[in-house]
Order: C-alpha cells, then sequence, then structure tokens
C-alpha cells in the first residue's frame, strides 16, 4: 500500500512538473509570436492539470500501520514543503476566472498567498493605451499611460488593476522593461491578437 501511494505520489509530481515546463513552453511561444502553438501548448497543459486534480489524495487510501502511517506522513510533510518551496519560486502566477485576471504572487511578510485582480476590459483598455503609446518603438513609462479609461464605460480604472495588466505582460513577454527608462512592445502589430490567443490559454481558477 505504502508502494503504491509512494508511486502515485511520484507519477503526480511528474504531472506537476510536465504541467509547468507547458506552462512556461506557452509562454515561450508568446515571446516568438507563435500563437498557434500557445493554443495547442496550453491544451495539452490543461489536460495534465485535469490528471493531477483526478490523483486520489494520500488521505483518502486505507488505513495503515502506525510505524507505516508515521513514515509516510514524514514523507508527505517533506514533499508539501518541498512543493511550497517550488511554488513560491514560481510566483507570480496568472490565471483567469471568467472575465477576470487573476495574480497570485507570494508575500514574504505574511508567509501566505495574496490575490490581485484585474477586468478583462481593463486588459484591453490598457492593451489600446500601450498600442499608441509604444508607436516606433518608443520606450514609455507608466506615467505616460495611467491612469487610463475602460473603454467600455469611459470610468477610470484603479492602477493597481493596470500594474497586474503590466505584469502579465512582462511575463508572457509581450512587453519588455528597460530598468528605470520604461516599456516597449517588441511587436506591436501583434500585441492585440497576442493577447487575445494568450487570454483563452490561461489556466481558470
Amino acid at each position: 500500500m505504502v508502494l503504491r501511494m509512494a508511486i502515485e505520489a511520484k507519477a503526480a509530481a511528474i504531472l506537476r512538473d510536465a504541467e509547468a515546463s507547458l506552462r512556461q513552453l506557452a509562454a515561450e511561444a508568446a515571446s516568438a509570436g507563435d500563437y498557434a502553438g500557445i493554443i495547442k501548448v496550453a491544451a495539452w497543459a490543461k489536460t495534465i492539470s485535469d490528471l493531477v486534480k483526478a490523483t486520489p489524495a494520500a488521505d483518502e487510501a486505507k488505513p495503515v500501520s502506525q510505524p507505516q502511517k508515521a513514515s509516510l506522513d514524514k514523507k508527505v510533510q517533506s514533499r508539501r514543503m518541498a512543493t511550497r518551496a517550488t511554488e513560491r519560486r514560481e510566483y507570480p502566477r496568472f490565471f483567469r476566472n471568467r472575465d477576470q485576471l487573476v495574480r497570485v504572487a507570494w508575500s514574504k511578510r505574511e508567509k501566505k498567498e495574496y490575490q490581485h485582480k484585474a477586468s478583462r476590459s481593463a486588459l484591453l483598455s490598457l492593451v489600446s493605451a500601450l498600442v499608441e503609446a509604444g508607436k516606433d518603438g518608443r520606450v514609455f513609462t507608466t506615467d505616460q499611460v495611467l491612469p487610463i479609461r475602460d473603454s467600455t464605460d469611459g470610468s477610470e480604472i484603479p492602477n493597481y488593476q493596470s500594474y497586474v495588466c503590466i505584469a502579465w505582460l512582462k511575463q508572457t513577454g509581450l512587453i519588455d522593461q528597460h530598468g528605470r527608462q520604461g516599456y516597449s512592445v517588441p511587436r506591436l502589430a501583434e500585441l492585440r491578437d497576442a493577447v487575445e490567443a494568450i487570454w483563452r490559454s490561461l489556466p481558470t481558477k
């Protein structure tokens, strides 16, 4: 029983690593402008994610002897600590919740996750502003772009939502940061289509 659980745990870890690698590959495809590749790779990552979720949890297994349980508990605890350490290195992470972009980050002070969200309309409004600001390869600062207004109703979008979107665009390689000088858009003509493609490929939460 313990051996079977250990094998299942290792298999789940391999699947999680594969999913993370595919997510990274999708980001690389975005940087290369391969939007068809983004969609295909993201679909594979989603399939693997579903497999991981379907893996039985350790506490659903049949009871084992006390010595076996003590040994198993130590292994599970060690694995959880290693997983948490790995996850902290992978922050920030981005998800899609209906029409919201969700940024999950790690607070060193609080030692826990926290979330910031931005609406899809905020993202698209920001993209429109970046297309204008980044013309002719110009480098621009956030002060030159923010605040922006929602293209759907004209309301001012809170800056924290814009920064959520900027962080995502940076991670996917759709905008480049040049230190304190600001940002640029390396493939300006493709930005809108790329945002739409990567948006659809985001894992849901």
